[in-house]
């Protein structure tokens, strides 16, 4: 995605998401973001990171829909989506099982959109915070 970057997930430090986010966008890709230091389930990341998406709260906050959602959507309108998950490193220090959870979903996430894109879809999560303190 970005050369000197690890491969997913993305734990980029906060200072260098500007300069990142114009590559990504130079790059062709759409960049939306998510406030994710604060959230207290998995419920609570799925509708989140579905809202960055523009997607209805119907959904219910349910990994399923928002996977249902996810394929129908980029099927039918293919593109290149990053999603800067930010605070991420405050959601990792205070309850770093939902952080892993979350992360593993999101990835999954990525994966279909891969696997079923063929090459025309791209979506990436970036995960944003000071990775030196946790």
């Amino acid at each position: 995605m970005i050369r000197g970057v690890s491969r997913p997930p993305y734990l980029l430090q906060s200072q260098n998401r500007e300069n990142v986010e114009e590559i990504l966008k130079g790059r062709g890709f759409q960049v939306t973001s998510v406030e994710v230091g604060e959230l207290r389930s998995e419920r609570d990341a799925s509708l989140a990171v579905a809202r960055a998406l523009d997607y209805p709260d119907s959904i219910g906050g349910s990994w399923d829909g928002f996977f249902d959602l996810l394929v129908t959507e980029f099927q039918s309108r293919p593109r290149s989506l990053a999603v800067s998950m930010l605070g991420a490193d405050s959601l990792a220090r205070r309850d770093l099982r939902l952080f892993v959870a979350v992360s593993w979903q999101l990835l999954s996430a990525t994966e279909t959109v891969e696997s079923q894109g063929e090459g025309n879809w791209q979506l990436e999560f970036i995960y944003w915070g000071d990775w030196g303190n946790c």
